[in-house]
């Protein structure tokens, strides 16, 4: 059986050679997105071009030396800028009644407490998703057990 490299190109991975139909070489993300199912970490590789040269995935090197649980423990505890100003309000509600005549002195505090809530908000979702897509680990026995 012959194999014709005719329009296709040469990818180097890791030393293992791979010819490519041109429509999947010449295109970083379908190239990425060619090679991801063998190592996950390519769907963000570098793709080095040059010209007369085989074309050469390199894997970035990933972040390593920290876990996400390392990272939560370290990560100081926040209450929500919203939250806490509800409950402000609650309390003064509480102790002093709130009505149209002093409201206007919390609009200002209000807006800005609803402004720093979303951006809170979208770091919390941020943190989750990023959470989410690690891959678990055994890492011991837990002391205790």
């Amino acid at each position: 059986m012959t194999t014709s490299t005719t329009n296709k190109r040469l990818v180097i991975y890791e030393g293992q050679q791979h010819w490519l139909p041109d429509a999947i070489a010449l295109d970083d993300q379908l190239l990425r997105d060619a090679f991801t199912p063998l190592c996950a970490e390519l769907a963000n590789a570098e793709i080095e071009r040059k010209e007369g040269e085989p074309i050469r995935i390199i894997k970035k090197p990933g972040r390593k030396g920290i876990s996400p649980l390392e990272s939560l423990i370290a990560a100081p505890e926040e209450v929500n800028p919203a939250v806490q100003m509800c409950y402000q309000l609650r309390q003064h509600q509480l102790m002093n009644g709130i009505d149209w005549r002093n409201a206007e002195q919390w609009a200002a505090q209000i807006e800005e407490a609803i402004a720093a809530g979303t951006t809170f908000t979208q770091a919390v979702n941020h943190s989750l998703k990023a959470l989410t897509s690690c891959k678990p680990i055994s890492s011991g026995i837990p002391e205790g057990f």
